[in-house]
């Protein structure tokens, strides 16, 4: 299909989750504490449109790695990465001793351990993405890139005339 089509048909799927969105919006606003039906129906219409964005989610990235193979290899390479993060999160550091707190709320061991391993993992990554945002210039600057290269060497040759 030409992309204007694909373009309309998204903004026609887009008006009408959004109406539908809009209904169950003024459903609820207009119920009473003790209905819960709009309520439920606006969750049970929610979890549909988060599987459909899911599934199309996973169709997109299974057409690109089989119109691409050779980002197979890297999909893998940065998978293997984000499971040994988790693991070592889990295992490395994550407690896994039962919570108990003043107002009565107590946590098992294992919602613990997985809210700990949650939230280190959390902060693995961002500590990653900042030193990654803070050192790419340093890594342009070092030549990490041939295109990179190229473009110092025009601009250092300019500026010896």
């Amino acid at each position: 299909m030409e992309s204007k089509t694909l373009s309309l048909i998204q903004k026609i799927i887009v008006v009408v989750i959004a109406l539908i969105a809009a209904f169950y919006y003024i459903s609820i606003m207009n119920s009473t504490n003790e209905d819960t039906g709009s309520i439920d129906g606006m969750m049970r219409f929610t979890y549909i449109i988060l599987v459909i964005a899911l599934i199309g989610t996973v169709l997109v990235w299974l057409k690109d790695l089989i119109m691409h193979p050779k980002k197979l290899v890297q999909t893998l390479v940065f998978a293997a990465i984000f499971l040994i993060i988790i693991l070592f999160a889990k295992y490395g550091l994550a407690s896994n001793s039962p919570e108990h707190y003043a107002n009565g709320i107590s946590i098992n061991a294992t919602t613990s351990n997985w809210v700990d391993t949650g939230l280190y993992t959390f902060y693995i990554l961002a500590v990653i993405a900042i030193l990654l945002m803070i050192l790419s210039p340093v890594f342009t600057l070092m030549g990490a890139g041939k295109s990179n290269n190229v473009a110092i060497d025009e601009i250092s040759e300019g500026t010896e005339e």
